[in-house]
């Protein structure tokens, strides 16, 4: 039971290193891994273990959470575990967009610096390497204003709610509840 467990965090902790590396994380060009007696991400620096807690920004925080979701499920699907083959993301670009206008027209152009928009840009590219690899048994639901110009991007959307499309159609609301 040890050495599977070692193994499978083993594997995890690659792919999370990997992905921090990617994403060019606060730290993430050391070993980071889950650990799990306190249930959280932590990075190998050469100062010692780092916690999520005590890693900067909340473009940080996002990355790590991002780069921990995507392993574990690289992790279940690679062994057949019975998860369900989604992930669910609301708003991962939430702390890039400086204004709340920039926020509701959600434009690359709009983030205030060019670091900003690689990130960005790194954080859909990230998602959709993943899912492409884990394709088709696998897919990325994200709610966000973010609306990027690159042709893989647009390619990958499905619903976009502007110009009064919505996500719950206002057909659907019942403007009479029952008692």
């Amino acid at each position: 039971m040890d050495d599977k467990l070692t193994h499978s965090l083993g594997y995890i902790s690659g792919k999370m290193s990997s992905h921090a590396k990617f994403l060019k994380l606060e730290h993430g060009d050391g070993l980071v891994r889950l650990n799990l007696k306190k249930l959280t991400v932590v990075t190998d620096t050469p100062n010692g273990i780092t916690e999520l807690l005590r890693i900067g920004s909340g473009k940080n925080h996002v990355g790590y959470h991002l780069a921990a979701h995507l392993a574990l499920h690289q992790y279940f699907t690679a062994n057949s575990r019975p998860v369900p083959r989604f992930l669910m993301l609301d708003q991962p670009t939430q702390p890039y967009y400086p204004s709340d206008m920039a926020k509701a027209r959600g434009r690359l152009e709009d983030l205030a610096l060019d670091e900003d928009r690689v990130t960005v840009t790194g954080l859909f590219k990230l998602m959709h390497q993943v899912v492409t690899e884990l394709s088709p048994g696998f897919q990325i639901i994200v709610s966000d204003h973010a609306d990027l110009p690159h042709p893989w991007y647009q390619d990958s959307v499905r619903y976009n709610w502007r110009g009064g499309e919505k996500l719950i159609p206002t057909t659907w609301l019942d403007t009479n509840p029952a008692p």
